[in-house]
């Protein structure tokens, strides 16, 4: 009878013993992943209006130091003769971490789609961009952003239609600049 009953004891703290061994393994290591969306506030540096725009990013911490940024952003809003320009961008990223803040800088590699005037034509173009900025911890899980980026299209050039060559003749590409604010979801 007591053989049974210890018996039955044990597959009833089972879980629970091996839940406790398990749970430090799942916490150990700084590697983090944060996912999240932003709206930013771009000059895209070819006519005179301001386009806003939504994005999202990812952000893999290898240590608490080194990481790695991909995002998207969608330049749409406030367009004028169709004008827009989406990125799409990867790069590592530095943070410095003090109390509730962490303030980093990026350099991301990737592409920029180039809408041009009245649909006349659109272009898929190198894009390198620097940015930093800050993220600031609201909960164990939720962070706020607020950023810089600078970008650079070295190799920019518009489309040979005699109405728009005036304005296409960049020897130095493209340089879309503007803030950004969001909110990030911690995953692990």
């Amino acid at each position: 009878m007591t053989k049974k009953f210890l018996l039955f004891a044990a597959l009833l703290l089972l879980p629970t013993i091996s839940r406790a061994q398990v749970a430090p393994a799942g916490k150990g290591g700084n590697q983090q992943l944060y996912v999240g969306a932003t709206f930013s506030d771009f000059d895209p540096d070819y006519g005179w209006q301001r386009l806003y725009g939504i994005g999202v990013y990812a952000d893999y911490n290898l240590t608490p130091r080194l990481g790695a940024e991909a995002e998207m952003r969608f330049h749409r809003f406030n367009q004028l003769s169709d004008i827009h320009e989406d990125n799409y961008l990867i790069g590592p990223r530095y943070n410095y971490h003090h109390k509730r803040f962490t303030f980093y800088g990026k350099g991301l590699f990737g592409v920029g789609y180039f809408n041009f005037p009245g649909n006349a034509a659109h272009g898929t173009y190198f894009d390198i961009a620097l940015g930093g900025g800050v993220d600031y911890r609201l909960t164990r899980r939720i962070y706020v952003r607020g950023e810089y980026e600078y970008q650079i299209w070295p190799g920019f050039v518009g489309p040979p239609d005699p109405p728009y060559t005036p304005l296409l003749n960049r020897p130095n590409g493209l340089t879309p600049n503007g803030f950004a604010v969001g909110a990030s979801y911690r995953i692990f």
